[in-house]
């Protein structure tokens, strides 16, 4: 079967676990194409078309075209694009009604819908009535993404938080205890994503480095890391309830705990520390509580039996296969 993946150079990380980074070990005939550069001739000879995330009339336009030249369309989808916050830079451009028509009207051209989680099948499916869906979870790569060695704590205890300007208000919820771990002589906490600017306005004394734009090079830093624990703060809302389980994947394949607020449905999963109060868990941290060994552990069991790509594409393969 030949396929057509639409990819954004803006976000490898999702094209990576969603499409790419799935379809590239399922044995069919794969072209990638980028949305602001596709051209109808590049369709011509595919099959079907996979679309992650559509909004935008650029991205609706090209979807029509392959509508009109008869090419199966697949959508994934993997974020709450019609319950960004205030506080997420993307709120301006995905608030607007004309914007959130685009994603809905961008459903109207599938075949079939493939969710990251739960929680957004249930949100949108509203949005598709009569368009069949699935969920379909991030996957872990044992090819890609091969187990690190699970570090000892023998000096500091190392902390690390990645994420995006989209996730200030979420860090944010913590940042007192942030602060007070780089004050803390025992542990190590470094955070990746932030521009170096407003790190030193809201966390001054916190190991900081931009973004990496090389994917891989973005998998380094986290193998290299040496980190014991990633933190994963999120306000309870519509748009968090439906984040996926990258970063609990990452921490597990760099030897990492996670440690996430309970609530959050995809991190209700082995090898994962769940809150209700971060700082009653961050003292059982340090207090050297947990057996991160196992639980890291019991984590990577989990990824092997439940959520290894090999796995989660039997869905994709039966979805192609269900193509009418």
């Amino acid at each position: 079967m030949k396929i057509a993946i639409f990819t954004n150079i803006n976000s490898p990380a999702t094209d990576f676990y969603r499409t790419v980074g799935c379809y590239a070990y399922m044995g069919h005939d794969i072209r990638y194409l980028a949305i602001e550069s596709a051209k109808w001739f590049d369709l011509m000879d595919v099959d079907v078309v996979v679309a992650k995330s559509p909004n935008g009339m650029a991205y609706f336009e090209m979807l029509r075209e392959c509508k009109r030249m008869g090419k199966k369309i697949i959508i994934d989808h993997d974020d709450n694009l019609h319950e960004t916050t205030r506080t997420n830079p993307a709120h301006v451009g995905l608030s607007h009604e004309a914007m959130r028509k685009t994603v809905e009207d961008c459903f109207g051209f599938a075949d079939h819908i493939i969710y990251s989680t739960d929680a957004l099948q249930k949100y949108y499916m509203p949005y598709h009535i009569g368009i069949d869906s699935t969920v379909v979870n991030n996957g872990w790569n044992p090819i890609i993404q091969p187990f690190m060695p699970v570090p000892k704590i023998e000096d500091k205890i190392r902390f690390i938080w990645r994420g995006s300007m989209h996730h200030l208000d979420d860090i944010g919820s913590i940042a007192s205890y942030i602060n007070e771990l780089a004050e803390d002589e025992s542990c190590d906490v470094a955070m990746l994503g932030i521009q170096d600017f407003i790190m030193a306005h809201l966390f001054p004394k916190v190991k900081t480095k931009e973004w990496n734009s090389s994917l891989f090079g973005y998998f380094e830093t986290l193998n290299n890391s040496q980190c014991h624990y990633g933190l994963f703060p999120l306000l309870k809302n519509d748009f968090n309830f439906a984040k996926s389980n990258i970063f609990a994947i990452e921490m597990l394949v760099a030897g990492g705990v996670t440690i996430a607020p309970k609530g959050i449905p995809e991190y209700n999963i082995p090898g994962v520390i769940k809150y209700e109060n971060f700082g009653d868990v961050l003292s059982a941290v340090k207090n050297k509580d947990f057996d991160r060994e196992a639980i890291v552990k019991d984590g990577r069991e989990y990824l092997n039996d439940v959520l290894r790509v090999d796995k989660t594409n039997k869905k994709r393969e039966l979805i192609l296969n269900n193509l009418n």
